[in-house]
């Protein structure tokens, strides 16, 4: 396996952890000796491969709100895509919100970085409709006024965009072409974050996440707080499940759910906290663990390969690896660590991957405390 870290931007940062985590607000990112927290302290949060064009699209954190980019493959080089031309100050990364509809047309969406005290001010999560053709940018809809967009997925068919929001926690529906938004109802108790990093569809048009359990007679919510929901359009509703993700060494409890991903079975797996692989069957919702891959932790980011592989990646805190599963033998292996030796760098956490035909990894890195997130290349995966 060899890998590559492509830097868009390079800047070293001091004091995250005495400074700025728990203390720093929202406007004390725009103080003007903080200039660089704005502009370089960047996460690459969702990355879609474009091979008839040999680019990596790239969705990006920014306080400065730059959060597109072109990366041209052949040459190695980044272009800006100017989102903020277009978009409004609170519009501050496209969080797992990449996607391409039937027609080869790029869908996104906006996430937050501010405050609840900034939430009459923001006009709330956008829907952004990008022809890579003619590189127009356009916002099509706000779906719901104040409230931002975590991730989106798409069905295809009926051309139909799902998106899970936060704050507050809710699966809305977006209808591309009469523009009709129906908001399905909360996902999120208030509690906690509930949410998994992503939503993703099965091949039979029903959507996957999970929810948090409210208990408000209580301060405390349970060990099997967090649980799965399920929507299909003919339904009407969203299906409430009683179970979620199982903890690894405890023999009750649930834990909080990262990636979501619809295999190439066609099943649904999903990555948990501990690193804990899971397959989900989407006929009955029965939860089936797999196996942690290796030690690192936070499993949020599956893709399938063209070996009828799922490909991922797992770990914090300067710990990632590539894993591989096989859905025919069941099999899970551990490929490598995310290093690049020529610059001695780890990925810290990998929160998306795409692949391309000839199984080259692109793995998006996000929340680095100290230094500008990297586009990684991983190659000899396959």
């Amino acid at each position: 396996m060899r890998v590559n870290a492509i830097k868009l931007k390079d800047t070293r940062f001091e004091g995250f952890e005495t400074h700025v985590d728990g203390r720093w607000n929202y406007d004390d990112f725009f103080k003007e000796e903080n200039s660089q927290w704005v502009n370089d302290w960047i996460s690459f949060d969702c990355v879609l491969a474009d091979e008839q064009r040999n680019t990596i699209w790239c969705g990006l954190t920014q306080f400065g709100g730059e959060i597109f980019y072109a990366y041209d493959v052949k040459s190695g080089q980044f272009r800006n895509m100017h989102y903020r031309d277009v978009g409004d100050r609170y519009d501050a990364k496209f969080h797992r919100s990449l996607l391409f509809d039937s027609e080869g047309i790029i869908w996104a969406a906006t996430a937050l970085l501010h405050d609840v005290d900034q939430y009459l001010d923001a006009p709330g999560g956008a829907i952004v409709r990008f022809d890579p053709d003619s590189e127009k940018i356009e916002i099509v809809a706000r779906p719901i006024p104040h409230v931002y967009i975590q991730g989106i997925v798409m069905d295809r068919q009926r051309r139909i965009i799902y998106g899970q929001t936060f704050t507050p926690e809710k699966l809305f529906r977006y209808d591309i072409d009469s523009g009709e938004v129906t908001d399905l109802g909360l996902i999120g108790s208030g509690f906690g974050m509930a949410q998994t990093e992503n939503i993703d569809i099965d091949q039979d048009g029903t959507v996957w996440g999970t929810w948090g359990v409210t208990r408000a007679w209580s301060n405390d919510p349970g060990p099997e707080a967090m649980r799965l929901w399920r929507y299909h359009p003919d339904h009407g509703r969203i299906e409430f499940f009683k179970h979620g993700l199982p903890k690894l060494h405890a023999r009750n409890g649930t834990d909080m759910g990262q990636g979501v991903h619809c295999g190439p079975d066609g099943a649904m797996y999903m990555g948990t906290g501990e690193g804990l692989l899971c397959r989900v069957d989407p006929k009955t919702a029965e939860v089936e663990p797999i196996g942690k891959p290796g030690p690192a932790r936070r499993l949020a980011a599956m893709t399938n390969g063209p070996d009828g592989k799922i490909y991922g990646t797992a770990g914090n805190d300067g710990s990632c690896i590539v894993f591989s599963y096989d859905p025919k033998t069941r099999q899970v292996d551990q490929v490598g660590p995310i290093y690049d030796g020529q610059i001695n760098e780890r990925a810290w956490h990998i929160h998306n991957v795409t692949m391309t035909g000839d199984g080259t990894i692109y793995a998006g890195e996000n929340d680095v405390p100290y230094r500008s997130g990297y586009l990684w290349q991983i190659s000899d995966v396959i």
